[in-house]
This record gives C-alpha cells, structure tokens and sequence, in this order.
C-alpha cells in the first residue's frame, strides 16, 4: 500500500492533504482491481480522479499565484496536460469504445497513476516547497526580519521607475543583497536600452505606471527579443494601484512575478533568491 512519504510531502497542508487523496485513489484502485469488473474499476477510478484533478489544480494553483510561484505558468499547463489524459482515457474506453475493457486497459491505467504520482507529484510538486512551507529560518533572535542573500556574488540587475524614491530604495535593496551591478533607468525606453546592453542583467525590477511605455510593455519587449539569454530574463512587476489581479495579469503577458507597493523587502528578497538560484551560471 502506497503512502505519503516525506520524498513526497511538499509543507503545506492543503496541497499535502490532496496528494494524500490522491494515494487513497490509487491505493483503492489496487484494493478493487482483483475484485470488481474492469468496467466498473475503469469508471469509478477515472471518475474519481477527474473530480480530484480539478478540485486540487484550482486549489493548488490558487496557493502558487498567492505565492508567486514564478514556475505557475509551467505547473499549469501540466495540470491541463493531466486532466485531458484522463478525459482520453474515459473517451476511448466508454464513449468511442475504441479499445476493450480487459486485464491489459487495467495495467495501462495503474501506469498512468504511476505516473501521475511520481512524475508529476515527485517531479514537479516538490519543487514548490522552498515556496510554501513555513519558515522561520531566516528570523533573527530578536524577530527582526532578515534579507535573503543572492545566491551568486556576480548577479547584474536593473530597476526601472520613473519615481526616483522607489527606484533607490530597491537599487539599496538589491546592492545590500549582494548585486555587483545595479543599473537604474527612469523610463521603460532607457530601461530596455540597458536590458539589450552590457552587461545584460540578470534580474529586472520594473513600475507598470509609467509613460509613455509601461512595465507590460517591458515585458513583452524582452520576451519577444530573439536572443535567448535576453527573451530569458527574469522580470518583476511593481506597482502601487490596488489591483487583486496583479499577478495573475503580470504572469499571462510573461512576468516573472509581481509585487504591490509598498512591498515587504524580506518577501521580495526571498523571491529574488529563488528565482536566481533556478538560473544557469554564468559563462
């Protein structure tokens, strides 16, 4: 019987609680598979897992929005991916009939709840626990809050803003997290002058409230260069307007992430930490 291991605890007790319901399914699957018909194991198992796939997605992807998971976009299309194999499955075998209910559909389907579980489970679920689950580690023994260093020494990163306070405190903040290089630009049109300039950056800090460009229009701009190492380049939306969709906006047009102002400077150095840490060394 399958349980939820400490390989495949993520720390975070909704998300640990689904894949735990996920197990129950398989390991109900395997229970059922010598006893009932394969009609009916076929249908409740697949039916089952439907349920689950999209109670637990939308709760899942819920947490990596609220986290800013600068991995959602990828993790979402693996959901969808998931969720229409399942559906395939339910169509050839009840609605198209294509293939027979037998021994050899029963093995098909246990391999794909192998799958699911250690493929994406495994693989790519436990890659959000740095993200989730709680820390204290970083507190100092007064409880003042403590800034994450950048993961490398040789870290260039450009903050663009057209409010000259905001762009020095986060030119302070990055160079206090141990940035060699803070570029600094006023407009997005000085800003992508940079970005396409040595030394390219590594990191990009940007306001979305700004004329005649804004921090949208700097992000398509730098995902749509054809150079790779540039069209790569982590970038983060700020901005001060009380919008609840912030992230949700900046990550479909290809932000990064996204901060609201006044931002929480433990929280943004944290961010920055992990997104940095998942990019290539440099050469």
């Amino acid at each position: 019987m399958l349980e939820l291991t400490d390989d495949l605890r993520i720390g975070h007790p909704i998300i640990d609680a689904d894949h735990q319901r996920l197990i129950d399914i398989i390991n109900e699957f395997n229970d059922h598979s010598a006893s009932l018909n394969n009609e009916k194991l076929m249908h409740e198992t697949l039916k089952a897992l439907l349920s689950y796939g999209r109670e637990h997605f939308a709760r899942e992807e819920k947490i990596q929005r609220e986290c800013m998971y600068p991995y959602h976009n990828m993790h979402f299309h693996e959901h969808k991916a998931l969720l229409e194999q399942v559906q395939d499955i339910a169509r050839t075998y009840f609605i198209a009939k294509t293939r027979p209910l037998n021994e050899r559909s029963i093995s098909e389907l246990n391999e794909f709840l192998k799958t699911w579980l250690i493929g994406h489970v495994k693989k790519f679920d436990t890659n959000l626990r740095e993200w989730v689950a709680p820390s204290n580690e970083c507190l100092e023994p007064d409880g003042e809050q403590k800034l994450f260093r950048l993961p490398s020494s040789d870290v260039a990163a450009l903050v663009i803003d057209d409010d000259a306070t905001s762009r020095t405190l986060l030119v302070k903040l990055l160079s206090v997290m141990g940035a060699s290089v803070v570029l600094e630009a006023s407009n997005a049109i000085e800003g992508l002058q940079l970005a396409f300039s040595d030394p390219v950056p590594d990191i990009i800090i940007t306001d979305l409230n700004m004329e005649p460009m804004d921090g949208f229009s700097v992000v398509a701009a730098v995902r749509a260069s054809q150079k790779e190492y540039i069209s790569c380049i982590p970038v983060i939306i700020f901005s001060a307007t009380d919008d609840n969709d912030l992230m949700a906006k900046s990550m479909a047009i290809g932000a990064t992430g996204a901060f609201k102002k006044p931002f929480n400077p433990r929280d943004l150095s944290k961010f920055l930490f992990h997104v940095l840490k998942k990019r290539p060394d440099k050469s």
